[in-house]
């Protein structure tokens, strides 16, 4: 049976610095929850409280309904895989894998079913009796998944595990990650750096920066909706531009300067005057070779991506922007072209002028 975790009002002290000061998350049974963020934002520090390797100077953590701040990591019933998968280079899959096993005492035919189970179900049967030094990295990232889950853990917690591996590898064994968790149902809880990882594997992600965690959501609703700009500009790239918004009786209009743009899906406390910042993904313009209206751009140089095709712009104000285009749509656009740019209204995301507050209504889009 799948555990819930809550994480009330923790603090993580370093001697005199405050690495974590009063976050509070819930992971939902069976969830796949990620923790993304740059290096040094807390990430890692908060999966070590939760298995407990550092200890917790305040709140709690529960799992379930009991409360595990005092509770020795080796009776917490997790399961981790590190980021250097630490098996062990002496002992064969087969034994690195029933290592927790033995440990637990469980008796050797039992261990036996065990151990032929799970390295079916993360398909390295095969390898059982191979050394560590015979396997791929990706085969001994098996070993550590195999290893972590075979005890049944309560809950799973998985730490930067695919940072060592070449690309293709990654995107392999962030595929078979996340079908073997969902094949086992288990609670998880996965660290990373990588936004296209945590985007492809989570069922939702934290967003943490300086040890606070900035939103919660879905993939989707946090590529689509973020909000404030550092999540735009972490998850995906976005380009930032800056606007002013006019009211004109009933409607709303995004103000670029020689641009503007009917806006229906602002908040309605918006006043006219309000300086803000305008998130566009670069997919989000629309180039247009011909026609007054838009943003002036000229092509500094592109970059052919098979089915895309990205163009690095400058406007007339002397900002640098990405744009993206289907390659298909039409030939590429010769360097020093002008352009005009239009925006898609519905999709842009629109930010107090600070970059903390989103001005766009909640679920619009």
């Amino acid at each position: 049976m799948s555990v819930a975790i809550t994480i009330d009002n923790v603090v993580k002290r370093f001697g005199k610095d405050t690495i974590i000061n009063g976050l509070s998350v819930d992971v939902r049974p069976g969830e796949f929850f990620t923790l993304l963020g740059p290096s040094g934002c807390g990430k890692t520090t908060l999966l070590r409280m939760i298995i407990g390797f550092n200890s917790i100077e305040g709140g709690t953590i529960k799992i379930d309904d009991q409360i595990i701040n005092d509770i020795p990591t080796h009776l917490r019933n997790m399961g981790m895989v590190f980021q250097n998968y630490a098996i062990f280079p002496h002992m064969s899959v087969k034994d690195n894998v029933a290592f927790g096993l033995k440990n637990r005492k469980v008796a050797k035919e039992k261990m036996n079913a065990l151990v032929d189970e799970i390295l079916e179900t993360v398909k390295i049967a095969h390898l059982k009796d191979r050394m560590p030094t015979q396997l791929s990295g990706g085969q001994q990232q098996r070993v550590a998944l195999a290893r972590a889950i075979v005890i049944h853990p309560q809950v799973l917690l998985m730490d930067e595990p695919l940072s060592n591996l070449d690309a293709k590898l990654r995107v392999e064994m962030r595929n078979a990650i996340k079908l073997i968790q969902q094949k086992i149902g288990i609670t998880t809880v996965y660290v990373t750096h990588d936004q296209e990882e945590a985007l492809a594997v989570s069922d939702r992600i934290a967003i943490m920066n300086n040890g606070i965690i900035q939103q919660i959501g879905t993939p989707k609703e946090i590529y689509q909706r973020p909000n404030c700009v550092f999540v735009a500009t972490f998850i995906g790239l976005s380009n930032i531009l800056e606007a002013k918004v006019k009211i004109t009786g009933a409607a709303k209009i995004l103000d670029f300067g020689a641009y503007e743009v009917p806006m229906d899906n602002l908040i309605p406390e918006i006043s006219a005057g309000s300086k803000v910042l305008v998130s566009v993904r670069p997919e989000e313009f629309e180039i247009c070779l011909k026609g007054s209206d838009g943003l002036t751009a000229v092509v500094e140089h592109s970059v052919f991506l098979g089915v895309t095709t990205h163009y690095f712009m400058r406007l007339e104000n002397g900002q640098e922007i990405e744009v993206v285009q289907n390659s298909g749509v039409e030939d590429t656009i010769p360097n020093k072209t002008t352009v005009r740019l239009l925006v898609q209204p519905a999709k842009i995301n629109v930010f107090t002028e600070d970059g903390n507050t989103p001005l766009i209504v909640r679920g619009n889009r």
